[in-house]
């Protein structure tokens, strides 16, 4: 059989996260090579470029998109560019690895899966649950009943990511080959403030691990659009409650992570980083941590497994447009002071 040519990846918005989280991935992949990088500052394009000796350099993603014969690209720009670049790339026929958001709004959103099914292109979203090795056990269990039917869910992160905000000054050292940019200070480009940058993966978790359709969202927020702390209380399928809440300017110098998942026979409690899950029953406990777990495909490797493949990837479509259905009408209801039903 004929040897499958590597697939040609593209990056629109070739900066601190995306480089050290995809473009490390894709470099490491045998069946792809990094074709060409779009960042709008020329000094880091180069920076960037340069450390995974990138040939492709663009500055303008549209020019990128015209002179680079490429299978797919990686969108991990500004939210608000999310959904005319991926739409862009997807009629042009590319496959797309689409950070989150999927969009700032669930009408782009919804725009963007409309045109994944058109073209029949593989549209994964990079949100965390579905890439992480603690949830997919924790799915696991649910499914199979070990704290028997959920009754109450409670999920709060807590840290600071003020820098990222415009709120501190951005420390000298920072992850990443560049340094962030500051787009998530203007909630016009955020989409909104903490809860929409970082809330997602929250609300990402929730859906994934439980598996049920949120239908109903009442949420507070210290500041709306730009919140930092946000508490959103979900009414989803099957009678479930679940709350989360969000602090993205604690004072307190570590992140403080925690999700508790309460049954009729058992609660399921996950903290980190790196994760730890506990099942517990009366008198039982059970631990298992992060690195003793097996491994599940990074978004880039489920991404190039599903173009080969033609199967969904992990971080789903509908998935991502869930949780933008979740996230708007959390900004709706801080508003308006008011529940959002999000459906029977």
């Amino acid at each position: 059989m004929p040897t499958q040519k590597p697939l040609r990846i593209g990056i629109i918005g070739a900066g601190a996260f995306a480089s050290r989280r995809h473009l490390p991935d894709v470099q490491r992949d045998e069946r792809t090579v990094l074709a060409a990088a779009c960042r709008r500052s020329p000094e880091e394009l180069k920076t960037v470029a340069d450390h995974f000796s990138i040939p492709g350099r663009y500055t303008d993603w549209i020019e990128m998109l015209d002179r680079e014969p490429l299978d797919g690209v990686i969108i991990a720009t500004p939210h608000d560019q999310h959904a005319l670049q991926a739409i862009e790339a997807m009629n042009r026929g590319l496959h797309v690895l689409l950070e989150k958001p999927m969009a700032i709004t669930v009408s782009d959103a919804e725009r963007i899966l409309e045109t994944a099914k058109r073209t029949d292109r593989t549209l994964a979203v990079a949100l965390n649950a579905p890439y992480w090795r603690h949830t997919a056990i924790m799915r696991e269990g649910i499914v199979e009943g070990r704290i028997g039917t959920l009754e109450y869910v409670d999920i709060c992160w807590s840290g600071s990511a003020a820098a990222v905000f415009g709120r501190v000054p951005m420390p000298d050292q920072m992850p990443g080959i560049v340094k962030p940019t500051l787009f998530r200070a203007d909630p016009a480009a955020n989409g909104g403030g903490y809860l929409f940058d970082g809330g997602g993966h929250l609300m990402s978790e929730l859906l994934w691990v439980t598996n049920r359709k949120p239908l109903e969202v009442s949420a507070m927020m210290d500041n709306v659009p730009d919140d930092m702390r946000a508490s959103i209380n979900i009414r989803l399928e099957g009678g479930l409650i679940a709350h989360i809440g969000a602090i993205g300017d604690s004072a307190y110098a570590e992140r403080r992570i925690r999700s508790a998942y309460q049954g009729t026979t058992g609660t399921l409690t996950a903290t980190g980083a790196p994760f730890a899950i506990t099942w517990s029953e009366v008198g039982r406990h059970e631990t298992e941590k992060e690195d003793q777990m097996p491994n599940v495909p990074s978004p880039v490797t489920d991404w190039i497994n599903c173009i080969l493949s033609g199967q969904t990837p992990r971080g789903s479509q509908e998935h991502g447009l869930d949780v933008s259905r979740l996230l708007e009408a959390s900004y709706v209801s801080a508003t308006t002071g008011k529940t959002v039903t999000l459906g029977g």
